[in-house]
């Protein structure tokens, strides 16, 4: 995780701590005064409390402005220094090291260490050992109450740990919540880098393999069909083997031509995509008897999708294809489209025996297929997820062994 992360994630939940705690200033002094009938320095307590106020709507106007995260941490660390300075200042004019509340350096120090550094955290640590310290030594206003003193004491340590409790586990746990999803959303950023640095790396080995091999391929192709004109009639084996040949070398072509064509394609020009044009291009691809096993469904007042026509049909293509392969030779595939506020979805289902858990996990990872060799090059599932990302969609792929496999691409309204 990056160093400032968490100071920048935990701020809004700090100002909106301090502005807690100003107001449970404010209610502590009156419950004091009225209350427990405490007599205290008003005046310069309440000089105090203001500027617990004015600094955090300072803090509140730095963070409205999205700071860079790099001075996250020296703003955080500032800000629990002088929570510590004025909370001993508040301590010092309301009964000094005797005043129950002095456990609030505790808060301090805990929340140094959830958000911060070790050296910001043994420094935050090292200002409340010595601002409470200080109050053992220098002049304190002292509390002046009735003969009930001591009981008033130990009711204000039990409010006092109460509220440090509170705000400890309230924070804390507020803190690790927001910390953890900024590790799941890195997360999710460093596996998009990490497929378009596979994406890339499969461009440039399907330009090499295409440069590399097409003129040894275009040799033997050549070759084939010049033994094939040779063999004496008499040898009809040595003229299968040579159209054996030339169809496995227009299969490397195609192979290589589909590498390239699709792990480097550039995006074209976004076309609006009715559901009626979906179906159209989606039987257009298969023969008549795979074609009649499609079973298109589209829902009511299902928008037009906006999207790259060629890639776009490659991708739908790919997880038809796929659904068809797993259904076997009778099922059916089901296509259905539907939509909702964050945009459409489009549906393929097979009738095939579902995946284990181990093999989903995998499912899309580059060159990854269960088809038998000669069937696949376990691209066409990555290539459609990093068509739908490109879009700022996604693929999503649910299988139980048994039950068949379901992937829904998802594209927004605006895919462009």
């Amino acid at each position: 995780m990056r160093k400032d992360l968490e100071p920048q994630a935990s701020l809004p939940w700090l100002v909106r701590l301090r502005w807690l705690s100003l107001g449970g200033q404010v209610v502590a002094l009156v419950c004091a005064r009225f209350w427990f009938g405490i007599r205290l320095s008003e005046l310069p307590l309440a000089l105090i409390i203001a500027s617990v106020g004015a600094s955090n709507f300072v803090l509140w106007h730095w963070l409205r402005r999205k700071p860079d995260s790099t001075s996250a941490s020296a703003v955080v660390g500032g800000m629990f220094a002088l929570d510590t300075i004025l909370l001993t200042a508040l301590l010092a004019f309301s009964g000094g090291a005797m005043n129950p509340f002095s456990v609030l350096y505790l808060v301090h120090i805990t929340l140094a260490a959830v958000v911060l550094g070790a050296g910001w955290t043994m420094s935050i640590a090292g200002l409340c050992i010595a601002c409470f310290g200080s109050l053992f030594v220098l002049p304190v206003a002292p509390m002046q109450s009735g003969p009930n003193h001591w009981a008033h004491h130990l009711q204000g340590m039990w409010v006092a740990f109460t509220l440090a409790a509170a705000l400890i586990a309230f924070f804390v746990r507020r803190v690790a919540t927001t910390i953890s999803a900024q590790r799941e959303h890195i997360a999710a950023l460093r596996e998009g880098a990490a497929r378009n640095a596979r994406l890339a790396s499969l461009t440039t080995l399907a330009a090499g393999a295409a440069h590399e091999l097409g003129t040894p391929l275009g040799t033997i192709a050549v070759a084939a069909h010049e033994m094939a004109l040779a063999a004496p009639s008499d040898a009809p084996a040595l003229v299968a083997d040579a159209r054996l040949i030339s169809a496995e070398v227009e299969r490397c072509h195609e192979i290589l031509a589909k590498m390239g064509s699709r792990a480097g394609f550039e995006l074209g020009e976004a076309v609006a995509i009715s559901p009626a044009e979906l179906e159209r291009l989606l039987r257009a691809r298969f023969d008549s008897d795979q074609g009649e096993r499609i079973v298109v469904r589209a829902g009511a007042n299902i928008p037009t999708i906006q999207a790259p026509i060629d890639e776009f049909s490659h991708s739908i293509y790919a997880l038809v294809k796929n659904a068809i392969d797993a259904s076997g030779a009778a099922g059916n595939v089901g296509v259905s489209l539907d939509c909702d506020e964050a945009g459409v979805r489009i549906c393929v289902e097979d009738a095939g025996v579902g995946m284990p858990s181990q093999v989903l996990a995998h499912a899309g990872e580059p060159f990854f297929t269960t088809k038998d060799p000669g069937r696949g090059l376990g691209l066409g599932l990555f290539l459609t997820r990093a068509f739908a990302e490109s879009q700022g969609g996604e693929l999503l792929l649910e299988s139980e062994p048994g039950r068949g496999t379901r992937a829904t691409l998802r594209l927004p309204r605006g895919a462009a």
